[in-house]
């Protein structure tokens, strides 16, 4: 179970722009093969103070998640909204990860503490049990994201089949190694499959 700090298309966004985000996300698939679960906090007055390009951004983040069988899940609960990004592993230990609202660049610790394990215990319970995305299938739980951002879905799923079908390195040249676009031609491929068949 991981918890997302993010609740922004800016802070999303490095998910779809950082090499070593992709990477882990691969690595992560493969650790887990059967699943891992990622959730978000995404309270609605975010929603309605972001611009359109930011929250579009967000459903691609989730969507590169998904490609690699990561299920996403997203409450709405604003005292969440703060919550450190952490990982609970199945030996009651959680790490905490966060760059986020840190005065460093990074910064990672594990515990072992039963009321800190308790408490993201309780909290990744909870966004299970009231995720505002909730269906069985990863474009399903997509779409939900989108309606849920006021996102138009045809809209969407279009436009990424239409960038899928030409890649988005044309359009954007990465001026850092650390930088790439693999990702977004990723989200934008796994969205557009669910476009329906041109005419």
């Amino acid at each position: 179970m991981f918890w997302t700090r993010e609740r922004t298309g800016e802070e999303a966004s490095t998910w779809l722009l950082f090499a070593h985000k992709y990477s882990y996300l691969k690595a992560l698939s493969e650790r887990f093969p059967t699943g891992a679960t990622r959730s978000f906090c995404i309270p609605r007055p975010f929603v309605g103070s972001s611009p359109q390009a930011e929250r579009v951004l967000i459903v691609l983040a989730a969507a590169l998640m998904e490609s690699f069988g990561i299920r996403i899940q997203v409450c709405d609960e604003s005292d969440y909204s703060m919550v450190e990004g952490f990982v609970l592993d199945p030996h009651g230990q959680a790490i905490v990860a966060s760059w986020l609202g840190t005065d460093g660049i990074w910064r990672v610790e594990t515990t072992d503490s039963t009321a800190t394990v308790r408490e993201y215990t309780d909290i990744t319970a909870y966004v299970t049990a009231h995720s505002v995305i909730d269906a069985p299938t990863p474009h399903q739980r997509l779409r939900a994201l989108a309606d849920y951002l006021d996102v138009e879905w045809s809209w969407l799923v279009r436009r990424c089949a239409e960038v899928s079908a030409y890649g988005i390195a044309g359009l954007l040249v990465p001026s850092s190694r650390l930088l790439s676009t693999v990702g977004i031609d990723r989200a934008c491929r796994f969205l557009g499959k669910a476009a329906p068949p041109r005419r």
